[in-house]
């Protein structure tokens, strides 16, 4: 063999492994968008069905009597004492166990 030759043998054996790795990552690629794809559709239906669900509208109203008392005795004493007169309420409404009648 001469030298031409084994260099055309080398052309055609570099030229067919890369046309076959390209081929396989292009077949991993595919594979890939279309796990992707089916993955998103799934997605789309979960997003469907949530959003398809009967809804219930409720009004809910927190009426809150505070008697709390702050008594100071301070019977000599000079100076001011100041407190915080805001007070927090909060309204929990637990929708898991709600059932409309």
């Amino acid at each position: 063999m001469t030298i031409s030759n084994k260099l055309k043998w080398i052309i055609a054996a570099a030229a067919v492994l890369v046309v076959a790795v390209s081929l396989t990552f292009g077949i991993a690629e595919h594979a890939h968008r279309r796990s992707l794809q089916r993955q998103v559709q799934r997605q789309e239906t979960v997003i469907d069905s949530l959003l398809n669900r009967p809804k219930a509208l409720m009004d809910v109203d927190l009426y809150v009597t505070d008697k709390s008392v702050n008594k100071i005795y301070g019977r000599y004493n000079k100076g001011f004492i100041t407190m915080p007169q805001e007070r927090r309420y909060i309204l929990e409404v637990d929708s898991v166990r709600t059932t409309l009648k």
